[in-house]
């Protein structure tokens, strides 16, 4: 099974990556990409496997000291407490539209949010999401103090297929920026058109 990167989940997996700063690095794959033959399970074509596959993953945000872990339809206090704002929001640029990219796009696409992220004013840390079997890994950015819409608008800017939102104290919701489809009542889901 496939998991997050809000965006890009469908296709390639993020060989042992690990976070150094702002910046991720991988160790074993020149592209940053292999395959584990798992990643059908959630495809572009079907928003609700896509949505589940988003809504399964485990996200770990580094706030100093051990990253914290959490999930969707959980609450967070840990992270507010770290982080005080009164909304937060889980947002990648990797794998635009669904479709798997190099490391160098990937990379490119993650420096150029991290600029928008800078013009919001808005503090942000490094988090990741990966798939409950660890079998993908993609780097993001939690973003305290970031409105839902601002955030919806910025996961749309990048071609992203979903992003995370929540309010302090409510549990993590996700956002999938597309219409709903037919027999999506997922809960903690939210379809932004």
């Amino acid at each position: 099974m496939v998991v997050p990167t809000l965006g890009s989940l469908v296709s390639g997996v993020i060989a042992r990556a690990v976070s150094k700063g702002p910046r991720v690095y991988v160790s074993d794959a020149e592209d940053g990409m292999s395959g584990n033959g798992t990643q059908d399970d959630a495809r572009q074509d079907d928003p609700v496997a896509l949505a589940r596959a988003f809504a399964s993953a485990r996200y770990h945000a580094e706030l100093g000291g051990e990253p914290l872990d959490f999930g969707v339809g959980e609450c967070v206090p840990e992270i507010e407490e770290r982080l005080p704002a009164s909304e937060y929001a889980f947002i990648t640029a990797w794998n635009p539209d669904a479709e798997s990219q190099p490391l160098v796009e990937n990379t490119r696409s993650d420096d150029a949010l991290v600029a928008r992220l800078d013009a919001t004013g808005a503090p942000y840390r490094r988090t990741w999401a990966q798939a409950p079997d660890g079998g993908h890994r993609e780097a993001g950015w939690l973003v305290a103090g970031l409105t839902a819409e601002r955030a919806d608008a910025i996961g749309r800017d990048f071609a992203q297929a979903g992003i995370l939102a929540w309010r302090a104290a409510e549990p993590v919701r996700l956002h999938m920026l597309m219409p709903r489809p037919d027999g999506a009542d997922l809960p903690h889901v939210d379809w932004i058109e």
